[in-house]
């Protein structure tokens, strides 16, 4: 029996939440028994963020990214979970919808350099950006491919502002709910670029982006210097564009960015 046909039903086990069935596994009744399967599959969708996926990508650029892998269930239970940061809201409320990062797009690897080139000229009332400076940092890593196709979900502000590098790590290695411990520049680009020509807003942004003030994002790329190296930094997303660039003098512009990557 096909799962659609318990919409508007509300024969569900007892009392029952969504949530809980697909905890419990509990099967439902209604004219007949369904499979536990059918069960947790209407609850995934039930239950699914909506997503910036393959339909997305082609919607706002008019491109094929091939292949979407499928939203796991521990995306959808990560999504209504209470926030490890603030427990009194949901994950779904602190954090950004689910973005994919595809492999490639039109079959060419997908690097910020391509993402920079496509974002100028987005299509159906796109918000058109790019990046403000070709950096030297951006010149270093724009050719770096993406790797296999993910599903991306950012808290919406940085954590650990103004901590020197070990510390901030340390911060987002204490959380629960298995968040990188280091985030690639591509990974945040292509989060904050799709939401703002989705959108219009700006996060890593300015004093007018949705953070209020500077922020930046460190990543776990290195800039190379003779006597030290510096960590990548994305963000300052301004109305004429985003940057990535290596560290600079005030740390209390940038953090880290709680990601997590299924």
């Amino acid at each position: 029996m096909a799962a659609a046909s318990l919409i508007g039903s509300t024969a569900l086990v007892g009392d029952l939440t969504p949530a809980a069935l697909l905890e419990t596994g509990a099967v439902a009744i209604i004219d007949q028994y369904l499979t536990v399967q059918d069960v947790a599959n209407l609850v995934t969708d039930y239950l699914a963020p909506t997503r910036f996926g393959a339909a997305e990508w082609l919607h706002w650029f008019g491109l094929n990214v091939g292949f979407e892998p499928k939203l796991p269930r521990e995306l959808t239970l990560f999504w209504n979970q209470p926030d490890p940061m603030d427990p009194t809201q949901l994950i779904s409320a602190t954090h950004l919808p689910p973005v994919l990062c595809p492999q490639f797009i039109e079959g060419q690897p997908y690097n910020l350099r391509l993402l920079g080139q496509i974002v100028q000229s987005p299509r159906n009332g796109g918000r058109a950006s790019n990046y403000r400076y070709l950096t030297p940092a951006l010149k270093q890593y724009q050719d770096t491919p993406a790797g296999p196709a993910c599903w991306l979900v950012m808290k919406k502000d940085v954590g650990a502002r103004n901590q020197p590098y070990a510390r901030q790590i340390a911060w987002i290695q204490s959380l629960p709910g298995s968040y990188e411990a280091t985030t690639s520049a591509l990974h945040l680009a292509t989060v904050v670029f799709t939401r703002h020509v989705s959108t219009g807003k700006r996060y890593l942004g300015d004093y007018n982006g949705q953070e209020g003030r500077w922020t930046y994002g460190l990543c776990q790329e290195l800039m190379h210097f003779s006597l030290y190296n510096s960590n990548l930094l994305v963000g300052g997303f301004a109305p004429d564009g985003l940057v990535v660039t290596h560290g600079f003098g005030d740390r209390s512009c940038y953090g880290v960015v709680a990601l997590r990557k299924f």
